[in-house]
């Protein structure tokens, strides 16, 4: 008798739940973003202060279509965790009430998510990147990104300024004619320009047409995850994880969104930060020879022998693409797979926090 009773009143309260919801939502208005009211004393404003800025009032607007779709999907979820602890207990069937007892806790769980989600949202999208990056990660990882392609385009033009007027020159073909027939004038340092610095220089253009072509696309499909995680992947995540068939979907979703939205900025702000330096000071450092040694006659003159200064200016650039390469391939390729094990990590822990085949085992 104590322990139906007991159930009871464990019914009772869960059934209150969704009207507390109800009533938190309506007295807060979903606006405790953590940067202001709930969790503030300006924590989040505090230290990140351009999530508050750029990114607080759009999630706010997305949240706000989405909430009531998202409290009659928690509501359901209650109602289906009933059901399934009704049948258990008149079934006298253990697997099924501990199914549903189970489901309340999911339910609990989502709950807790869309009260609070603005808040949760503010600390894994302000707070944890604020403590890492003092400024936005966008703005961080875009404007090294952007200032390596600058640097770069830069370096790449003059050089192609230089390969020009050498091309000219080599083109050139001097001969004399005479009634019997014409013959060649000898170009003594024209086949010296060429290979000492003609072709390896072309090559060059070549390979940092390839590095520019890389940055380029890390730089747009950061702003494309920038503009897209939270309105396609985050919110419609949030009310799909509220559902038993659609949990899974909607904790990859969350997943995604926090990787791609968190991680992966994050983490090319920090990859940028040790090699974005070196990177560009190089560049900048070669743009300055090349433009000291190879204006005018100088492009053919400072490139006829192997220590002239074109020629050790073009070994420069060969040394520095070895980061280049470091900073387009490897660290991107490293960044997508934390990226992708933080995804499913995350998915992980969200969508598969309860699955149906563990709790029906017998």
């Amino acid at each position: 008798m104590k322990s139906r009773i007991k159930i009871f009143i464990f019914l009772m309260a869960l059934s209150l739940i969704p009207h507390f919801i109800t009533a938190q939502s309506s007295s807060q208005g979903y606006a405790g973003t953590g940067c202001s009211g709930f969790l503030s004393s300006g924590t989040i404003q505090q230290i990140a202060p351009w999530y508050c800025l750029q990114i607080s009032s759009a999630l706010s607007s997305y949240w706000m279509g989405w909430m009531p779709i998202a409290l009659l999907a928690v509501f359901v979820s209650f109602s289906i965790a009933s059901v399934l602890f009704g049948a258990g207990i008149l079934l006298k069937n253990e697997r099924i009430k501990n199914f549903g007892i189970g489901e309340y806790y999911e339910a609990l769980a989502s709950a807790i998510i869309v009260v609070l989600f603005l808040t949760v949202t503010g600390v894994l999208f302000g707070l944890v990147p604020g403590l890492i990056v003092s400024t936005n990660p966008y703005v961080t990882s875009l404007n090294y990104i952007m200032n390596t392609i600058t640097a770069l385009q830069t370096e790449l033009y003059r050089l192609f300024d230089i390969v020009a007027v050498e091309s000219f020159y080599i083109g050139i073909n001097l001969q004399v004619c005479r009634p019997l027939g014409c013959s060649f004038i000898p170009e003594p340092f024209k086949y010296t320009l060429q290979y000492l610095f003609f072709i390896p220089a072309f090559t060059m253009i070549d390979l940092q047409l390839d590095v520019l072509a890389l940055l380029y696309t890390e730089f747009w499909a950061i702003m494309a995850f920038m503009y897209i995680a939270i309105p396609v992947f985050l919110v419609p995540g949030v009310v799909l994880r509220s559902l038993i068939p659609t949990r899974s979907m909607g904790g990859m979703m969350i997943a995604i969104a926090i990787g791609f939205y968190v991680a992966l900025p994050l983490l090319f702000s920090v990859a940028y930060y040790f090699t974005g330096g070196t990177t560009l000071s190089q560049a900048n450092y070669n743009t300055a020879q090349l433009q000291q040694f190879g204006s005018g006659t100088g492009a053919i003159t400072n490139a006829l022998n192997p220590n002239s200064q074109l020629v050790q200016t073009l070994n420069n650039i060969q040394v520095s693409m070895d980061a280049y390469w470091l900073s387009v391939l490897f660290y991107p390729a490293l960044i997508m797979a934390l990226t992708y094990a933080i995804i499913m990590q995350i998915a992980e822990f969200i969508g598969g926090m309860s699955q149906l085949s563990s709790r029906l085992k017998i």
